[in-house]
């Protein structure tokens, strides 16, 4: 059993996937949120058999985990207390800036100013760039968890293929957990639901778990900076979708193409061109 257990494709791939989606088939009656429970739930799973139930030394990665399963828990609380979008954008911002100088402040220290100031210019900009096309998915469920997986996906795949095998499983049980709740939303939301607006503070999730599993792969592993920039242009090519179906799993299906294209694309490309092994 505890060999099944600790073999990468159910940890990163299979459990996470059918717990997200049975944990969507319990809350969707419960939450108008049932998604980022969900998600959340498959991803704690994952942590707990990729990672254990150690939390000591606070290391980046496990600042990364910390800070992941705390945005799920923001992102569904917060909206209620924090009813006015702009205020909760702005939250979303500071938190996802905070996030970054945490996790990477004991790297920036032992730089020098010049690339200090070019990777909080760069961290910050590729932070925005995401919250606000994010932002803009959130009117179309569909839309915003094809984004999300897609890219998480892409960084899974890119930071495996760049030799961080530990950040390419957290980021792929990410991107099956919320491929699990999406397919579940797919078969088994409301037929005659509109498609719900979630509120700016919902997407975080899908920003800040990226975004700190990408650069600490262009830390620590080695992944080409280069190959995030092609990543974030997933946001901005599912929204750039001019179809839209009648049919929920057709809208989920083509909005999944663009993102899933860029992925598997950059993941291979990193793959071909190498990278040396990475102690982190």
């Amino acid at each position: 059993m505890e060999q099944i257990l600790n073999r990468p494709e159910l940890q990163s791939a299979v459990a996470p996937f059918v717990i997200a989606l049975l944990a969507y088939l319990g809350l969707r009656k419960i939450s108008t949120l049932a998604w980022l429970w969900a998600v959340c739930a498959a991803f704690l799973v994952s942590v707990l058999l990729i990672n254990g139930v150690t939390v000591t030394p606070l290391t980046g990665t496990r600042k990364i985990i910390l800070l992941v399963l705390i945005s799920f828990v923001a992102a569904a609380l917060l909206p209620r207390l924090l009813p006015r979008a702009n205020l909760q954008r702005a939250v979303a911002a500071g938190a996802a800036v905070l996030a970054l100088l945490w996790v990477f402040w004991t790297v920036l220290a032992r730089m020098e100013a010049g690339a200090i100031a070019l990777f909080v210019a760069g961290s910050i900009g590729l932070a925005l760039w995401l919250l606000f096309h994010f932002d803009r998915l959130a009117r179309s469920d569909a839309r915003l968890h094809a984004a999300g997986f897609s890219l998480l996906l892409g960084v899974g795949l890119s930071a495996t293929a760049a030799a961080s095998a530990l950040l390419g499983q957290l980021a792929l049980a990410l991107s099956a957990a919320s491929a699990g709740a999406f397919l579940a939303w797919v078969l088994f939301a409301k037929k005659d639901a509109t498609e719900a607006s979630q509120a700016p503070i919902t997407t975080l999730p899908y920003v800040l778990a990226p975004l700190l599993l990408g650069l600490a792969a262009v830390i620590f592993a080695r992944l080409p900076w280069y190959a995030l920039l092609a990543l974030a242009a997933i946001p901005l090519a599912v929204s750039l979708l001019p179809l839209k179906p009648d049919s929920r799993f057709l809208s989920a299906l083509l909005s999944s193409l663009p993102g899933l294209v860029i992925a598997i694309a950059v993941g291979f490309w990193v793959w071909q061109t190498g990278s040396p092994d990475s102690g982190y």
